[in-house]
């Protein structure tokens, strides 16, 4: 094959490659759910929640913080461990910034003590919503 021949198929899998990821990128993306639709059969994937923070707790042993999100159909915890608080820290906020605030938070759904909550990934998954 010539190098004009390589080219031409190099071009045209890249073109399929990236049609096909644009056209599935809705099916990447994690869906938003209501809170009352958490269920113990979405463990372990990522999900996004809108709702107000009602309250933030901070752990007294570590540097972690547990948000209770309301949405009008439930309430659930989000945990922010230190990783994702120091995140937050390098752009000037706190965990405590978003209290009261309308908030898209993404993160993965776990139970703990048969309650389901989601962990925030990093200072990216929760953003304020005006």
């Amino acid at each position: 094959m010539e190098d004009s021949q390589i080219f031409k198929v190099a071009l045209i899998i890249v073109i399929l490659g990236l049609s096909g990821m644009v056209l599935l990128s809705d099916k990447i993306m994690p869906h938003e759910i209501k809170i009352k639709d958490l269920n113990k059969g979405m463990l372990d994937e990522d999900v996004s929640i809108v709702g107000i923070v009602e309250k933030i707790d901070k752990s007294p042993r570590s540097n972690t913080y547990f948000l209770q999100i309301i949405d009008g159909t439930g309430k659930t915890t989000a945990v922010m461990f230190d990783s994702a608080v120091l995140d937050l820290e390098k752009n000037n906020l706190t965990p405590e910034s978003f209290t009261n605030h309308r908030v898209k938070i993404t993160g993965n759904v776990a139970e703990y003590n048969g309650n389901m909550e989601l962990i925030l990934n990093d200072a990216k998954s929760i953003k304020i919503i005006v």
